[in-house]
């Protein structure tokens, strides 16, 4: 076999854009589909109107809730099921790259239909279809985020270059990510002529077609084969998968970025809520509240690239886990304590 080239900057910025679009994508889902399909007070005063039934399940669960529940375990059961098919494809663009061509624009669109209710308002037929969506939208993110995932330790063949993929990925996952909290501010410009949903939709879209082009950017100027070992596999994915979990650190690992990603969501999605309801300030607020974070994040990128090359990566990963929960906690308080919601 041939000896593969080593990823250029350039290569891993082009390479980080598809992650701009997928976490547009998927910031908007986890930041607004609730906070549409279960609007407040304040946004149905607004003319926001209730699409699906707005009781609970059970007594437990919203409507809403369970439907974004079993989203993520359907999202849980397909990751290893693509990580098959990806790992055992034998094809002349390699075992990713086809992946990442053909799921862009099922997933782009999938997203705009999510916010489309064919039914009438407060119809347990919106409720079914939104559940068929959001499967279908799980569905699609697994087929565009898993392979992309599994380029990165290829393309980021030595240890600068994965550290400097990992700025890279975060840089764009925040732009990304703060791109979705625009919803509400561009969908304020249509919405005199267009009403609340009808705005809400049209934003979506427009969002949804920039983020299928970044997908799309990597999937057709990176070449998999140059980068990346192509050879397909043949061990059965669950056998694989247990052989992969005998390993003590990697669960520890996975344990560890589980209970991340499950508080970042959980953060993501009650983000306009705490804005909204517990700081008691409009909804447009989010984007510039997200871009303050973003900027402050982004000015520590630097140093912590350093400080990862220098005093190594599991000190500072233990450190930043440990102030995040800190700062999710006092999240709690906002509302209660006699101070402005802007201030807090």
């Amino acid at each position: 076999m041939e000896p593969k080239k080593t990823a250029s900057n350039k290569i891993l910025w082009i390479f980080a854009v598809g992650q701009l679009g997928w976490s547009l994508l998927s910031g908007i889902i986890n930041n607004w589909l609730v906070f549409y399909f279960q609007p407040s007070g304040e946004e149905l005063a607004k003319g926001q109107t209730e699409f699906i039934p707005s009781g609970k399940i059970f007594g437990v669960l919203t409507v809403i809730g369970l439907i974004a529940a079993v989203g993520r375990v359907f999202d849980a059961v397909t990751d290893p099921l693509i990580a098959g098919q990806s790992d055992r494809l034998q094809h002349r663009l390699g075992r990713r790259i086809p992946f990442l061509r053909m799921a862009p624009i099922p997933f782009g669109l999938v997203t705009v239909l999510l916010f489309w209710s064919p039914f009438p308002a407060g119809s347990i037929g919106n409720a079914v279809m939104l559940g068929i969506l959001t499967l279908l939208f799980y569905f699609c993110l697994t087929c565009y985020f898993t392979p992309y995932n599994a380029l990165i330790p290829e393309l980021g063949s030595t240890q600068n270059a994965r550290i400097n993929l990992s700025t890279f990925l975060s840089v764009t996952f925040f732009v990304g990510s703060a791109v979705a909290y625009l919803v509400p501010n561009i969908a304020a410009v249509f919405m005199a002529k267009m009403g609340y949903a009808g705005s809400f939709r049209i934003t979506v879209a427009i969002l949804a077609a920039v983020a299928v082009i970044c997908m799309l950017i990597p999937a057709f100027l990176i070449d998999e084969n140059l980068y990346a070992d192509t050879t397909p596999t043949s061990e059965p994915v669950f056998r694989s998968l247990l052989s992969t979990f005998r390993n003590r650190d990697f669960v520890t690992f996975v344990c560890s970025d589980v209970l991340y990603w499950l508080a970042l969501t959980m953060f993501q999605t009650g983000l306009s809520f705490y804005i909204t309801v517990l700081m008691g300030l409009d909804s447009t607020w989010s984007f510039p509240l997200f871009g303050i974070m973003m900027a402050q994040s982004l000015a520590f990128y630097p140093f912590v690239n350093i400080a990862a090359k220098k005093m190594g990566k599991k000190k500072l990963i233990a450190f930043a886990f440990l102030f995040f929960a800190l700062t999710f906690l006092l999240t709690g308080f906002g509302g209660i304590f006699p101070v402005p919601g802007l201030v807090f």
